[in-house]
């Protein structure tokens, strides 16, 4: 009986592993492959210039090395004459550091930065008003010199068409000769009227020519001046560039003197042994992943156990008649997915031994309502009977 007990009986999942422990042992590991290999990393090397000695001043738990780096006698010779070059160097730093100028920049001693240009001696352009009277005296001036001329010549043409009609035998207030002289007075109205005309044209004339000329003077004035501030402003920029160079230079000299021929421009640099010596690699052993591996087998044994069981209790269900193990206990991830007409609630799930997910009824909700189609097995778990329910088991 013991043999169908254990037959039948749920296997136990395996003891869970135990990740901190391998995490913290991992991490001893490293740390112990880490002091070898920087251990087996530091050889002594002897090499035609020079030789690098390496010697262990730590603890186990706090390791520290020393590393003692001799050039050979003859290169040892040309360090030390490079060391007294370089302190030559030095003394005449020394001496050019206090050429240097100490005091801030002063910019005031630069010509000044003109950021305007000065209108105040600009010649002033002329106002509205001022073009205005400036037209009325050259539309005058011109009117009076050409009624000048022209008045004295209406005077005789009037004189000699009054002498005409008089022997013409036509006496002055005769209708002939009113009307003559009517036609001679209304030609001398024309013209002063085309001369005013005249005189007013050349009035605007004048005003537009005044207001151009003002304005080419005035555009002459301010390209003048803004050439002399783009003058003033470049002297005041050289004059920086300068300055600043006069600083500038003596810092650099000072910053080439104190850069002293290094040993390694001469093919002396620290520790040059021209040897190729290969670095030592170890790896810690992987007691972290092997953790993890004899997990993961466990769990896979598990579950292969677990899937025999779930044959085995469905094999019971046959030999029951066609029931199907439907305890709740032997089911996980259940979800609600209906309910059939007879009022039987419908699930999705999935039995502990598989991940594939089926759809059914609940035993224990069944026997509640319909007792005759619920079955039990010898370890007491719940079967049904589905031929006896409105509801089907199907695989989803």
């Amino acid at each position: 009986m013991s043999f169908i007990s254990n037959f039948f009986s749920p296997p136990k999942p395996p003891p869970a592993p135990d990740y901190a422990g391998a995490a913290t042992a991992q991490g001893a590991a490293n740390v112990e492959t880490a002091i070898v290999e920087g251990t087996m990393n530091r050889p002594d090397i002897f090499s035609p210039y020079d030789v690098t000695r390496w010697t262990d001043i730590g603890t186990k738990e706090k390791p520290r090395f020393q590393a003692d780096y001799t050039l050979r006698p003859e290169y040892e010779t040309q360090r030390a004459k490079q060391a007294q070059i370089g302190g030559q160097y030095l003394d005449v730093a020394g001496q050019r550091l206090g050429e240097l100028p100490s005091g801030q920049f002063d910019f005031g001693a630069l010509p000044a930065y003109q950021s305007t240009i000065d209108t105040a001696g600009f010649t002033p352009l002329a106002t509205a008003e001022d073009l205005g009277d400036y037209a009325t005296r050259s539309e005058a001036s011109y009117y009076n010199r050409a009624y000048g001329r022209l008045k004295p010549a209406q005077d005789m043409e009037k004189t000699q068409l009054h002498t005409q009609l008089i022997n013409s035998g036509l006496p002055p207030g005769s209708v002939a000769y009113n009307d003559a002289m009517n036609r001679l007075e209304m030609a001398h109205s024309d013209a002063l009227t085309g001369l005013a005309q005249q005189s007013i044209a050349e009035g605007q004339r004048m005003r537009t020519g005044l207001a151009t000329e003002a304005q080419s003077m005035r555009q002459g004035q301010l390209a003048e001046a803004t050439m002399m501030q783009q003058m003033q402003n470049q002297a005041r920029q050289q004059a920086l560039s300068e300055a600043l160079l006069g600083r500038r230079l003596p810092m650099e000299e000072l910053a080439t003197l104190t850069g002293s021929p290094s040993i390694g421009a001469a093919g002396l640099g620290t520790a040059t042994t021209g040897l190729d010596v290969p670095g030592t690699a170890i790896a810690p052993p992987p007691i972290f992943a092997a953790t993890q591996a004899q997990g993961a087998e466990g769990m896979n044994r598990y579950g292969q156990q677990m899937a025999g069981y779930g044959a085995r209790m469905q094999m019971l269900g046959n030999l029951a008649g066609g029931a199907m193990a439907s305890d709740k206990t032997l089911k996980e991830n259940i979800i609600k997915v209906g309910k059939s007409a007879l009022g039987f609630n419908i699930y999705e799930f999935n039995y502990l031994w598989s991940p594939k997910r089926f759809r059914g009824v609940i035993a224990q909700e069944v026997q509640k309502i319909k007792p005759q189609a619920v079955l039990s097995n010898i370890f007491g778990h719940l079967l049904v009977d589905y031929s006896k329910l409105d509801v089907n088991m199907e695989q989803v």
